[in-house]
């Protein structure tokens, strides 16, 4: 969050960019294109209570959990496979983060949610434009900044010297080196959106499974009158299909630890500043109702103005805060431990 690595950034980059050109194949291709609108109708629904203060506010806090945690509610999983040092108490804060907003959930939008909904809440139907005549020409912007960035910053240069070394050495793989090149990972990132859209209607996400995970106590009648919102979050594929996805990533990421041999090799945060970035995680993604997956690979990628307006939310919360903690030294001591 202070400009020192890159890696993340150009990732997340290259993930929007190539989910625009996926999206923009299902838009026109005709086996796709009905699937397609559903998943964006879909990504319209999650959005309808929220406005720009929740937009704002929700990301913001969202990005200063995402410093104090080092983490954001995808990455999560993949420390926690990875055996990542404290994860474990981020994930536990993300859970607390999650049933905070759930019980007070009817409340908060009761008093956060805008007189009248966007009528036109994307670009492409603010100006009148078929989506992908915008996705694409943003798409390429994307390639030609990541390309930039990488011609003057090599990911390499962003590797610690054991993990460089480890990946050039002889014996080394496509599946034992340590680090793959961010662009090649934000592509595959990308991809995921062809499976989830085909598969369950639906767009790249992660932070609604932790709702489902913690609403599974709404099981009477008058709890579920008393707490709608994990009610509706308890049950159905289009709830679970999301704990499936961040228990496979859980899974997945253990897996490359292990034939990287890098299980356990990350440092983490401490356990009191893991538990409460991973409650403001939690509490400011589903306050804006969408996370660094949700909004930011999501809703970007799909040109939502209230996706526009929350990802550069979420960077000046988590910048603010780190070159914050960077001024008063405490960034370096908190990544230490």
């Amino acid at each position: 969050m202070v400009f020192r690595r890159w890696i993340m950034l150009k990732m997340f980059l290259t993930a929007i960019a190539s989910g625009q050109i996926i999206m923009s194949l299902c838009s026109v291709v005709p086996a796709t294109e009905r699937v397609f609108k559903d998943a964006v109708d879909g990504f319209k629904c999650c959005l309808v209570d929220k406005g720009l203060f929740t937009s704002t506010v929700g990301p913001f806090i969202l990005g200063v959990g995402m410093t104090l945690s080092g983490s954001c509610p995808g990455m999560i999983l993949i420390q926690l496979g990875s055996g990542c040092k404290n994860s474990y108490y981020t994930l536990i804060g993300t859970l607390v983060g999650a049933l905070l907003y759930s019980l007070f959930a009817q409340p908060l939008v009761k008093y956060t949610k805008p007189k009248k909904a966007l009528e036109k809440p994307t670009v492409g139907e603010t100006l009148g434009v078929k989506f992908y005549k915008l996705a694409l020409p943003m798409a390429v912007m994307l390639v030609i900044s990541i390309f930039l960035l990488e011609w003057f910053i090599n990911w390499e240069t962003d590797l610690s010297p054991h993990d460089l070394n480890a990946n050039t050495t002889g014996t080394a793989n496509i599946m034992t080196v340590r680090s793959w090149p961010p662009s090649v990972a934000g592509v595959i990132v990308g991809l995921l959106q062809l499976f989830i859209i085909i598969s369950v209607g639906d767009t790249l996400g992660g932070s609604s499974a932790y709702v489902t995970i913690v609403s599974q106590w709404v099981v009477t009648k008058r709890l579920q009158e008393r707490f709608p919102y994990m009610a509706n979050a308890r049950c159905g594929i289009g709830n679970w299909w999301q704990v499936s996805y961040v228990l496979a990533t859980v899974i997945g990421a253990s897996l490359s630890a292990m034939s990287s041999n890098s299980i356990g090799d990350e440092k983490g945060v401490t356990i009191a500043t893991a538990i409460t970035g991973g409650i403001l995680l939690l509490f400011g993604a589903r306050l804006a109702a969408g996370c660094t997956s949700g909004h930011g690979l999501s809703g970007m990628a799909l040109l939502y103005w209230l996706s526009i307006v929350a990802v550069p939310a979420m960077f000046a919360g988590g910048i603010g805060t780190a070159f914050a903690m960077d001024a008063t030294g405490a960034l370096n001591t908190y990544v230490n431990h």
